[in-house]
């Protein structure tokens, strides 16, 4: 795992898109954390993760000035998919001990380049003694889309959707929907309809998440109970600026695309941020 200052390093040797303003990380960051210990239970963190509807909590270090620690959702996920018991594991099991971290004066297009070059959803924003905020992929597009900055959000979204839909089956369990996922290293699935002509379904890392903070056990719970309560559809030649304000109101990692033949591809807030700084 590199250091702040090394990712920055390597990130100032790219080319970026031109700052837009002053708009800093500290600027977006969100600073109301959720930490979890690293004796804390899988299912115990993962409620608190689910109670507050985050992706990620810090785990802080013993010493102060080593750089925090971090868990997230789709390391609940891997777990799951590994075959492994997440009421016999604790944090400490399963979180990066060195997390990716990145100074509270950095741009956004520098936190940008360093999520999408090494498939971060999460920063941690640290001063070199302590811990000041949290940075999401989200937290970026948001403020892109509601400024407009970026010249990259008059793209359409049939120039950085994924076309290859992976799909699992309604009577799936869990553990097999997780397995599927991690063995593509994506966090959602679509998942086929019962009926023909039905819209499909979608079941992501956040779903396989709020079952193992209920206790559930994912042997035995099915896909078809865990669908993702909402989902949100676009057309292929909606822009990219259409596609932020969509996911950021409405809450959506994954926009489903689809054209008169049906199902055209899947957007993924990541999958939207790489087009929007060219990476």
């Amino acid at each position: 795992m590199l250091l702040h200052t090394e990712v920055l390093a390597r990130v100032e040797k790219e080319e970026i898109m031109p700052i837009q303003d002053a708009v800093s990380i500290h600027d977006v960051m969100s600073t109301d954390i959720l930490t979890v210990r690293p004796e804390e239970r899988i299912p115990e963190a993962a409620r608190r993760l689910s109670e507050r509807n985050v992706g990620a909590a810090i785990v802080e270090p013993e010493t102060r000035g080593s750089r925090p620690g971090i868990i997230s959702e789709r390391d609940v996920l891997s777990c799951v998919a590994s075959g492994r018991g997440p009421e016999y594991l604790h944090v400490a099991d399963l979180f990066t001990p060195d997390a990716m971290t990145i100074p509270p004066d950095s741009s956004l297009q520098q936190a940008a380049k360093a999520m999408t070059s090494d498939g971060f959803r999460h920063l941690v924003v640290f001063d070199g003694e302590k811990t000041l905020g949290i940075v999401s992929i989200r937290d970026i597009v948001s403020h892109w889309s509601s400024e407009g900055q970026l010249p990259g959000l008059g793209a359409q979204i049939r120039e950085a959707m994924t076309t290859e839909v992976f799909a699992v089956g309604l009577e799936d369990s869990l553990r097999e929907a997780a397995r599927k996922m991690g063995e593509r290293g994506i966090g959602a699935a679509m998942v086929e309809p019962a009926k023909e002509g039905r819209p499909p379904g979608m079941i992501s890392a956040r779903e396989v998440l709020h079952s193992i903070a209920a206790g559930q056990d994912p042997d035995t719970e099915r896909v078809a109970d865990h669908l993702a309560p909402r989902r949100t559809f676009s057309a292929p030649d909606w822009s990219l600026s259409q596609a932020a304000e969509a996911m950021t109101k409405g809450g959506f990692q994954h926009i489903v695309v689809v054209d008169g033949s049906g199902i055209a591809g899947i957007l993924s807030m990541r999958d939207l941020m790489r087009s929007l700084i060219g990476s």
